[in-house]
């Protein structure tokens, strides 16, 4: 996955904005860093990449 498929995003942003969000993580693959002051507090990734992820890692 490219630089390009990651978003940065103000968490209020975010929030005024979720069905949109959510869209471009589900739809798109696209993964969403969601920051406060510019700092990284959260990422938002398609429940698909959640899995492979914990898969990767072990976990059940």
């Amino acid at each position: 996955m490219a630089a390009s498929d990651e978003e940065r995003m103000g968490v209020s942003e975010a929030r005024a904005n979720l069905t949109e969000v959510i869209a471009k993580v589900r739809l798109l693959g696209q993964r969403v860093v969601l920051t406060r002051r510019d700092k990284p507090q959260a990422v938002l990734v398609s429940h698909e990449f959640y899995e492979r992820a914990k898969s990767a890692l072990g976990e059940s």
